[in-house]
Formats: C-alpha cells, structure tokens, sequence
C-alpha cells in the first residue's frame, strides 16, 4: 500500500472544472450543487491533492444539516466520498478524507457523524473505522441527468452508519 502526502481542503470555485474533468457529471452538475451547498453554509465540501502536482485524487462532503431521510439520527452527513481514479484506491486516501471531515465536525462541537451505505466494500471501510451499525435502512433516492436531459431516478436500500467523535 503507498501511502501519498496529501492536502485535503474545502472547494474553491476555480476547482469546478478540474472537478468536472476529473469526475465529469454533466447535466447533473454535482459539483456545482454541492459547492452551492458549501456556499450556503449547509455543507463543506472537500477535496483531497496530492501535495506538489495538486492532481485531484478524492472528494467528500459533510452535509451539516444532516441526512433528508427523516429516520435516521439527526448529525452530519458524510456524503458522496469517492476516490479516482481506480488506482488510487486501497492507499489511504478515503480514511483521510473521512479523518478530515471528523476532525471539522469535532471543531463544530458535533458529538457524532453519520452516513448512508449501500455498497459493501464502502462499508467495511466504514467499520474498521468506527461506524457503528444504528439498525436503521432506508431507500436514498437520487435523479442524474444524462446528455439528453433525460432524468433518471434511482434508489439505494442503504444502512445508516454512525460514529461517536469523542472517542478520538
């Protein structure tokens, strides 16, 4: 496993379009929507370089007012993690950003952070880290834009995960 020396920061509005060509989202323009929600003061979203060539190498946001799903326990949201490319994956880069957005929550006063997981290798990540099971599902549903403007809804079965932030 290599580890990299990384820097891991909020979004500035001249990332956008490296974001997008990093991890193009096209009409759905999720960057941009979750930039907006940092600017709005309801979100951060990071952003994790490698230290000297700054190449995007991961992203993550924390939502602050929590999960919309009305069942799950009312904390911040870890929302949209995600590390590209492929290779880059399995090398440190996820723990970091999760560390970082704990480390903000913890500077925010918040006792706890959660999130929503459908995908079982992100979930494992997630319990070698402390996330705890809650017992509570629920159905995340979501629209992508494809070329065409043409909508797609999708919906995950995702388990609430959540971690105590005083116990680091």
């Amino acid at each position: 496993m290599t580890r990299h020396h990384l820097v891991i920061r909020p979004c500035t509005t001249e990332d956008l379009s490296a974001l997008e060509a990093w991890d193009p989202t096209g009409n759905t323009r999720t960057h941009e929507r979750r930039f907006g929600r940092q600017l709005a003061g309801t979100s951060t979203y990071f952003l994790a370089t490698l230290h000297g060539t700054g190449e995007l190498v991961g992203s993550c946001e924390v939502r602050w007012d929590g999960c919309a799903e009305p069942s799950v326990p009312r904390e911040p949201e870890i929302n949209g993690l995600q590390v590209l490319p492929e290779s880059m994956q399995s090398q440190g880069i996820g723990t970091a950003l999760i560390r970082a957005v704990e480390d903000a929550a913890r500077g925010r006063g918040c006792g706890s952070i959660g999130l929503g997981v459908h995908d079982p290798r992100a979930r494992a990540l997630y319990l070698r880290l402390g996330y705890q099971e809650t017992g509570t599902t629920y159905t995340d549903r979501y629209t992508w834009v494809d070329e065409n403007h043409q909508e797609h809804h999708v919906a995950d079965e995702c388990r609430w995960l959540s971690r105590s932030l005083a116990d680091r």
